[in-house]
């Protein structure tokens, strides 16, 4: 009995086709929903560009993916070079076809709506089109030959363009330029969405001159920064002002030069905080070395609309005052994922952390306390707070090290959360390690002494322990004590 994938005769049906180029641009009108991602794929394949042309005219289904296909490893289709070549014959073919489109005034009423040049929706090709098929049923295509035929402009028939530009050092990739002029030059027909905005490197006059003409409604996530200056990030406030949608923000490596004074300093941090009170959607902040927020934690957090879901500082410097406010924000009472790395904590309070996890009991579920220095008395004053986190999922203290008798009393606390699916610790400073990191003979001894650590404590769950020197060690090993029989070894 033959189990052949379904997917395969689809692939068989449309390479039939494309053998004749003539005949597949004439079929294509007639064919079955089904076939129109593999006959589209494989054009791609064989490069037949009229073909694709053909393709989208006729195309059946609302939505479009094409950045998926233009992201296709080059291992698919030969060299880099042939990746590129492959990705503009695709997207001129595409453009092409939409332009047919757009200038037929009288016309039926076509079904594209969206294209998304993301590289995302990869399972569309393979089984959106299939469950999607009732798009081109007979009563479908019955209706689509036999419609009054009106105005294209009366029916407000637009087509949407969603596109995720990444613009490194200024620039944009120059098939990226190429469709955004495409739009450009058809505003009128065509609407531009983004959903993620990406700006990496130099802040330039250039990409000022690009904002300008973006309609930023539509962005949700918004990554800038590295090597930025707080002078490049003030100037690209007003531009984050205008993300009204904006969902997540991405800080990251933005320095204060010396050269600029104290009050300079406080003019540009309120320039930027101001942008915040617009931002109505704001409900995740990433900050990656952002030298500024030092001293200012409290005044971002007051000028935020609404409360956070996800609070994430990493390699930032805190003040005092900045640690003890942060739990007294309305903006963190509801935090679902908190992650702080690399700030030091060790001459902190212990209270405000207590008091937070007090606050987000019922709602938080990724907890990442990572190489923060927090000292063992520190652990042990916020302990029963942590324990009654009841919807911890992730609790990550890698980088951390605790005696052995903290380390007991830790995982103690959370053996009581039932959801905790995944912990991951350094191994105890009780425990012995080697400056030159863990030799494949010593695994046995340093997992034998976890798992005695372990049996006293009756743990049900996985708990892995890693073994690491120093803030930027490069090599870390962890190791699983439970339930494997033998201790597993993965390098990250």
């Amino acid at each position: 009995m033959s189990t052949e994938s379904p997917h395969t005769l689809l692939q068989l049906a449309s390479q039939s086709l494309l053998t004749d180029k003539a005949l597949a641009m004439e079929a294509v009108e007639h064919l079955p929903g089904v076939l129109f991602p593999p006959v589209f794929m494989e054009a791609t394949t064989r490069g037949h560009t009229e073909v694709l042309k053909a393709v989208v005219l006729a195309w059946p289904f609302p939505y479009l993916p094409l950045g998926v296909l233009m992201m296709r490893k080059p291992g698919t289709l030969g060299t880099q070079d042939a990746l590129v070549q492959v990705q503009q014959s695709l997207l001129q073919a595409v453009l092409d076809g939409i332009d047919v489109l757009l200038s037929q005034v009288s016309c039926r009423r076509w079904k594209l709506q969206v294209l998304d040049m993301r590289d995302v929706h990869q399972h569309f090709w393979r089984v959106w089109a299939e469950n999607k098929s009732e798009a081109c049923s007979s009563d479908t295509k019955k209706r689509r030959k036999t419609e009054r035929s009106v105005p294209r402009a009366a029916k407000g028939q637009t087509l949407k363009v969603i596109v995720d530009p990444w613009i490194n050092h200024g620039w944009l990739e120059p098939l990226q330029i190429y469709l955004f002029q495409w739009v450009q030059e058809r505003k009128d027909l065509v609407q531009l969405e983004y959903k993620k905005l990406h700006v990496r490197g130099m802040c330039t006059e250039w990409l000022t001159e690009f904002l300008e003409v973006l309609n930023l409604d539509s962005v949700q996530e918004v990554d800038v920064g590295h090597s930025w200056t707080v002078i490049a990030l003030a100037h690209f406030s007003p531009f984050l002002g205008q993300m009204k949608n904006l969902h997540k923000l991405i800080l990251s490596h933005i320095s204060v030069p010396a050269i600029i004074s104290p009050e300079e300093r406080e003019q540009l941090f309120t320039k930027i905080a101001s942008q915040f009170l617009n931002l109505h959607s704001l409900q995740e902040i990433f900050m990656d070395s952002v030298d500024f927020l030092e001293g200012h934690l409290e005044q971002v957090l007051r000028c935020l609309k609404c409360p956070l879901e996800t609070l994430s500082l990493s390699h930032c410097q805190l003040s005092h005052s900045d640690w003890n406010k942060l739990p007294q924000s309305e903006k963190t009472e509801q935090l679902k994922h908190l992650h702080l790395s690399c700030i030091r904590l060790t001459d902190f309070s212990s209270e405000p952390l207590r008091i937070l996890l007090d606050n987000v009991t019922a709602s938080l579920t990724t907890l990442h306390l990572e190489n923060c220095g927090i000292t063992d008395e520190q652990v042990c004053a916020f302990l029963p707070s942590l324990s009654c986190c009841s919807q911890l999922t992730t609790f990550c203290f890698v980088r951390s090290f605790l005696s052995i008798g903290t380390m007991k009393k830790l995982l103690c606390h959370t053996a009581r959360l039932r959801n905790l699916k995944q912990e991951l610790y350094s191994v105890p400073t009780g425990v012995y390690i080697p400056l030159g990191g863990v030799y494949p003979q010593m695994g046995n001894e340093l997992c034998e002494v976890l798992r005695r650590m372990m049996k006293t404590l009756n743990h049900p769950r996985t708990v892995w322990f890693c073994t690491s020197h120093g803030e930027l060690c490069c090599t870390r090993r962890f190791y699983n004590m439970h339930p494997s029989p033998c201790p597993a070894c993965i390098p990250v």
